[in-house]
């Protein structure tokens, strides 16, 4: 119930950010601008926001194992087609269908957690889900970066592929939606059996999350870490390392890894203090969404780069370490809507975040372009630490509003406060 989801979510996270490792080679090959290498990033988050609800619902009602199957083999053979197209628009289809199998991992498993683990541990589960993620973040830096020198880009994507369709294979095999389906004692009691319900009923579920306006401030605040984060770490933090600070690929991904290793550790931490230590929701996210404002600051306002290269790997590690407090949207949506609609809940989160996460890949690519010098680097476009620049000031623009998100969000004491309304 635990190692098969997180190993098929340690994939769908690799996927989110290994765009930033062979952003150079796909420019090369397929001849693409910045621009055009953002919308194909960004087609992976579009997907996940016009799935976010489809996937809660599926979570429901077909349930986290076979939803964890089917996501399984659709990310496989996207991870394979990408690795096999022979033009951007056949590279293009591959991502989506990468996109559109890595958008209900999550869900299913923050559902199936639903299910196996008590409510105050929900916190928790979803830190460590974080950390798994952000493992799969980080063998998606360097360790991609070796292998991908070594191996090339695409036959190490059609092998990924190949694993991927094993891992589903064996969520069939081995999942089980819900401690009743082994003869066990329910956990969660109050969840109910699951059960399919009419189409009408999951439409009304959603719209009672989507219509809730304690859903929106966790949620928002969680989008504005989250698409500024993903923009540098899956897309252009690389290209920004090595064209501004002129270090090689491997060593750039290393010190991108970093972002990675600070979210992985404080993602339980982040968990473990709301559910056990404080008791609390708002504030540890609040803190936590402030820290990561300021490093954008750091990154966005200078008009000469600041970070020394001596400090860059700390400087990343914290600004991972301050993104980490978005873990909690999930917690904190869930415990302002019904319970027994955890999936649609948990569901929605996933679309206004994903939404602007691709809208934030697509627009810095623009504004680099926009900024773009004329010159090349080994047959890609090459952008002056200017273009950067213009493009974090957007990014910390989004952070700050997730401060001011992360301010209004409800505090429920770690316990659903959902009143039927």
């Amino acid at each position: 119930m635990v190692v098969v989801p997180a190993s098929l979510y340690f994939f769908s996270y690799f996927h989110r950010v290994a765009p930033a490792v062979v952003a150079q080679d796909l420019m090369r090959d397929f001849a693409i601008p910045a621009a055009a290498l953002g919308t194909l990033a960004a087609i992976y988050p579009y997907v996940f926001a016009a799935m976010a609800l489809v996937a809660g619902s599926l979570a429901d009602t077909l349930g986290p194992r076979w939803t964890l199957t089917l996501g399984g083999v659709t990310m496989g053979l996207g991870a394979a087609l990408f690795g096999l197209a022979p033009t951007f628009a056949v590279a293009f289809v591959g991502r989506l269908l990468v996109g559109l199998g890595a958008s209900v991992m999550l869900i299913a498993w923050l559902a199936l957690a639903a299910e196996w683990f008590r409510t105050d541990e929900f916190g928790t589960f979803s830190g460590v889900t974080q950390t798994i993620g952000n493992a799969g973040a980080l063998v998606a830096s360097s360790p991609l970066a070796l292998v991908v020198e070594a191996a090339g880009w695409r036959l190490t994507f059609v092998s990924i592929g190949a694993l991927t369709l094993l891992l589903a294979v064996l969520a069939a095999a081995f999942v089980r939606d819900t401690p009743r389906a082994m003869g066990l004692p329910a956990v969660n009691p109050e969840l109910g059996p699951r059960r399919a319900e009419p189409l009408r009923e999951m439409l009304r579920a959603a719209r009672d999350v989507v219509t809730n306006v304690r859903t929106w401030p966790p949620v928002l605040a969680a989008g504005g870490i989250y698409a500024s984060a993903i923009a540098f770490q899956g897309l252009w933090g690389i290209p920004y390392l090595t064209q501004v600070y002129g270090l090689p690929r491997v060593s750039a991904a290393t010190v991108i890894a970093m972002i990675g290793v600070g979210f992985g550790v404080g993602s339980p931490l982040v968990g473990r203090l709301s559910d056990r230590w404080l008791g609390r929701r708002r504030l540890p996210m609040l803190v936590s969404a402030a820290i990561y404002a300021v490093t954008w600051l750091l990154l966005a306002l200078p008009p000469e780069p600041l970070i020394p290269r001596a400090w860059l790997m700390p400087f990343f590690f914290l600004l991972g370490l301050g993104s980490s407090g978005l873990v909690l949207v999930w917690s904190c949506v869930r415990e302002v809507n019904d319970p027994a609609r955890v999936g649609v809940a948990v569901g929605f989160c996933n679309m206004p975040i994903f939404f602007g996460f691709a809208i934030l890949q697509w627009l810095t690519g623009v504004i680099l372009d926009a900024n773009w010098a004329g010159e090349m680097v080994g047959g890609a476009r090459a952008y002056p630490f200017a273009a950067y620049r213009s493009a974090f000031l957007v990014c910390f623009g989004v952070a700050l509003a997730g401060v001011v998100a992360a301010a209004l969000v409800t505090e429920t004491r770690c316990r659903n406060v959902w009143t039927g309304c």
